[in-house]
Order: structure tokens, then sequence, then C-alpha cells
């Protein structure tokens, strides 16, 4: 199947930059993902003085300019469409004279061959267009963020970044209207990396400013690996990130139920190949974040997981380029805080009815790189647990 292709990978360990709640003032040194300062005297251009005994006024030297990095995969020569592996939820909302009287809600994780949708960039403009065709989400549009002014920073009380995490390393693109307002947010690549992390939160209203949607998700994308190039033997360590929407709210049918809000969730991903038995383990450890809704930050008191809340989770999966066009598992455990999360199957005997899913693919040259979704939904009666996520990996 590989043309006797035989590749023996070591576990050469390149972390991808943290994915942890950025501080409002920048993501710190440089490092990938990050862009450093400019160097001190070549911000601008100006005239020199007049030299010494000469009798004319000079022109200053023209400062030396910075290097552009590579950008990587996105360093492409024509518009280029990028599948994009992800998973999203949505809440869709009715109302009557103003009064929401009814909520749907919908979630699904894609997969390698059932994607949530696209990301197309044009080098030429700068240009990012978001597809998003995922009915089992609700979701199904298209942005394209082609004015400059789309380009914003992170600012989670206003139009820009709308409900958006803050992350360090992440660009900002938002566009929309007095009803509505989509923020896509991605993991900005370097010359080594060859897949990304990304995302996006909408949120719309009817013309009196009743909600009628809210949606978030995340995404990874970036150039697949050629199957002639995922070796069949030997292993690797791959260490990166990851970004998850959640829904949290264990009182959601109880006598005294609160909201349901969507809260993010970052941390960092561990992924172990054995590519000569076909076995993929994932680790992922973080912690959430604050949550906003509709601009307004929701004090912790609200939340049955406030922020700084941890989060863990492990599980497994099985490499199959024929079926799968990667390798998809499971999850064997996973922890909030120290609340164990039941997403046990159905069995006979138990009232419990959750699922988990991990579905992943390679990236880069000779699989330097991995990627993929994953999803949690809990299955304990009276509870809304769903855990909507993405992570990447670097060896």
């Amino acid at each position: 199947m590989f043309g006797g292709l035989v590749m023996r990978v070591t576990s050469i360990m390149l972390a991808l930059p943290l994915l942890a709640l950025a501080a409002c003032g920048g993501a710190g040194p440089e490092s990938a993902g990050s862009v450093a300062a400019p160097p001190a005297g070549t911000g601008g251009t100006g005239s020199g003085g007049t030299g010494s005994g000469g009798s004319g006024t000079g022109v200053g030297a023209a400062p030396t300019p910075t290097p552009t990095p590579s950008a990587g995969f996105l360093s492409v020569a024509e518009e280029t469409t990028f599948t994009a592996v992800g998973a999203a939820h949505s809440f869709d909302y009715s109302s009557t004279n103003g009064v929401i009287t009814s909520v749907l809600y919908q979630g699904n994780a894609g997969t390698v061959r059932s994607p949530s949708g696209s990301v197309a960039y044009s080098p030429r403009d700068g240009i990012f267009t978001l597809t998003l065709n995922d009915t089992k989400a609700g979701i199904t549009r298209t942005n394209r963020f082609q004015d400059p002014a789309h380009r914003s920073d992170f600012n989670p009380e206003s139009t820009p970044s709308l409900e958006a995490p803050n992350l360090a390393g992440f660009n900002y693109l938002t566009s929309g209207n007095a009803t509505q307002t989509t923020t896509f947010f991605y993991q900005r690549p370097d010359s080594t990396i060859h897949v990304t992390l990304g995302g996006f939160s909408y949120l719309a209203k009817d013309a009196a400013g009743v909600l009628t949607e809210r949606d978030h998700g995340v995404m990874v994308f970036g150039a697949l690996t050629p199957q002639t190039q995922i070796p069949i033997s030997g292993s690797g360590t791959y260490n990166g990130g990851f970004i998850a929407s959640a829904v949290l709210n264990p009182t959601f049918d109880s006598t005294s139920p609160r909201t349901s809000y969507m809260q993010w969730i970052t941390g960092d991903s561990r992924v172990l190949v054995d590519f000569g038995r076909s076995t993929v383990a994932v680790d992922l450890s973080g912690r959430l974040g604050p949550t906003f809704s509709e601009g307004t930050r929701i004090a912790d008191a609200a939340l049955l997981y406030p922020s700084g809340t941890y989060f863990a989770a492990s599980g497994s999966a099985t490499i199959d380029l024929i079926r799968t066009g990667g390798f998809a598992g499971v999850f064997d455990t996973a922890f909030l805080g120290t609340r164990a999360i039941d997403f046990a199957g159905i069995s006979a005997g138990s009232s419990t009815a959750g699922a988990s899913s991990i579905d992943g693919a390679f990236f880069g040259p000779n699989a330097v790189n991995v990627g993929g979704s994953f999803r949690i939904v809990g299955g304990v009666p009276d509870q809304r647990v769903d855990i909507q996520g993405a992570f990447t990996g670097s060896r």
C-alpha cells in the first residue's frame, strides 16, 4: 500500500505554542506563533542631517528590513482551500413578543472524511473565506473576510472577537452588521508547522434585538500528509495544544436549573503514535477560561464550573488510512476539576447514555504534525455536558 516505503520516526519533540488564556497586553517574548517587536530605529523613514563639512542635506540610510518569517503552509502561490476538521455546536432561539420561548441545541464533531467545512486563503489579497457546512451542528454559512477592517484585536466586550477566547499567538478576523457577527480566529503559522488551530463564534439577533442564534466551533486545517509519506514503522511523540467549546450544566433538568453557557477550554495536548502497531494515544490537559455572553462577562458564581477549573482527558485511537483517512477512537477518562465526567455508553442496567470520539490525521511532510477533532458527551440523566474540541501536535 505504501510502495515498500518503510520509515522510522524518532520522538523528537517540537512543542507548539502553549494555548493558555493570554493576559491583555500581548503574547510575550517571540516564539513559534508570536511576532517580535520591530528592531529599535527601524520603525519609520526620515531625512538625514547635514554631514560635517558638507554643503548639502544628505538623506539618511534606509532602515534594514526585518526578515518576514515564513508562513508555513499558508505560503501558497494562489488561492488554496484547506479542509477544516473540527467540532461545533449551536443554540437556536425562538421568541414571541420579544421573549425567548424555546431553544434548540445541536452539536457535532466532524471527521477527516466528513469535515466541518473549509478555510480558503488568497495570498494575493490576504483574504480568508470560512465555509461551514455542518447540518448536524445546525451551522451552514460562508464568511469572506475581505475588508481590512475585518482584521481585529481581541476585545470580548465589543463586536471584534465577540464571545471568542483570548489566545496568545492568534489572529482575529470579524465581519457582520447590527444583527449578526462572526469572529474567526486562527493560530499564526510558521515554517515548521503545517497544521493550525482555528475557531469561530457567531451571534445573531432579530430586528428587535432578541437573540436568535449563538454558535461556537473549533477546527484544524493545513497541508495533509500524502499517504505514501506516512510511516509504517517506528513511533513519534507529538506535543501541541487544544481548544474546546463546552456546554456544562449539570442542573439542566433540576428543580432549580441554571442557564446553559458555552465555555472555552484551552490547554496542552500530547499524542503518542506507534506507526508499526497503528495505535494512537491522546492526552489533553487545560483549564476553563472566562465566560462571556453577548459581550458581558458571566460571574463565576453563576457557573457550575468557574474560570480556572482544570480539565483533563485521555483516550486512544487506531490508524486506518483506508476507512478514516487518519485515525479514530474514543476517550477512556475525562475530568473537570476533581469530578469525573460520566460518558459511558448504553449498557444493560445503566441509565447512562454518553459518548466520545477522537478523529485525526497527519499533516506536513513525513507526518511531522497531527491534528484532529474530539467530542465528549455526558450521559447522566438531567445534565447537559457536551465538549467539542480540536487539537494539534508537532514532533
